[in-house]
C-alpha cells in the first residue's frame, strides 16, 4: 500500500467515526424537541412548510455540530483534509440527512424496498402510547442506517480521490 493510499485510509476511518459520534450528538443533544417532532412531513394536520422549517433548522445545527467533530480531529490529527473535497462530503451528508429526516421519502423509499413489514411491525409501545418515528420503531432504525450509510459515502468522498 502506497503512503496516499494508507493516509486516505486513515483520513476516511477518521472522518467516519467522528462524524458517527457528532450525528449521534447532533440527533439526539442537539436537536431541539419541537424539531424532532416538527420536521416530519407524515405528521398529522401537517404544514408543509413549517416542516421543512424545522427540518431545515435540525439540518444546519446537526451539520454544524458533525463538521465541528470533524475539524476538531482533522487538526488535532493533522489530517491533510482538502477544503473541496471536505465541503462536497459534508453537503452530501446535509442533504442526504435532510431528505431522510422529512420521513416521508425514507417512508416511501422503505415500502418501494419492501421493508413495509418492518415499518409498520417493529416498535415499542410506550406508556403514553404508540409511536411510529422514535427510538426503537422500524422507520427510526431505517432512518439511522440511512445516516451511517451515507456518513460512510461522506467520509470516503472528504478524504479525497486515489492518487
Amino acid at each position: 500500500m502506497e503512503h496516499e493510499d494508507l493516509v486516505r485510509a486513515v483520513t476516511t476511518a477518521v472522518a467516519f467515526a467522528v462524524m458517527l459520534a457528532g450525528h449521534y450528538v447532533g440527533d439526539h443533544w442537539v436537536q431541539t424537541s419541537g424539531q424532532a417532532y416538527g420536521k416530519g412531513l407524515d405528521n398529522e394536520g401537517c404544514v408543509r412548510s413549517v416542516a421543512l422549517w424545522h427540518c431545515a433548522k435540525h439540518v444546519m445545527s446537526w451539520t454544524a455540530t458533525t463538521t465541528i467533530f470533524l475539524l476538531a480531529a482533522g487538526w488535532w490529527l493533522r489530517l491533510p483534509l482538502e477544503p473541496g473535497w471536505l465541503v462536497a462530503g459534508i453537503v452530501l451528508n446535509a442533504v442526504t440527512h435532510f431528505i431522510a429526516d422529512l420521513r416521508t421519502p425514507l417512508i416511501r423509499l422503505g415500502r418501494l424496498l419492501g421493508r413495509g413489514g418492518y415499518l409498520d411491525h417493529v416498535g415499542v409501545v410506550r406508556p403514553s402510547g404508540p409511536s411510529t418515528s422514535g427510538p426503537g420503531t422500524g422507520l427510526f432504525e431505517l432512518d439511522q442506517a440511512w445516516h451511517i450509510g451515507w456518513l460512510a459515502v461522506s467520509a470516503l468522498i472528504i478524504a479525497g480521490p486515489p492518487a
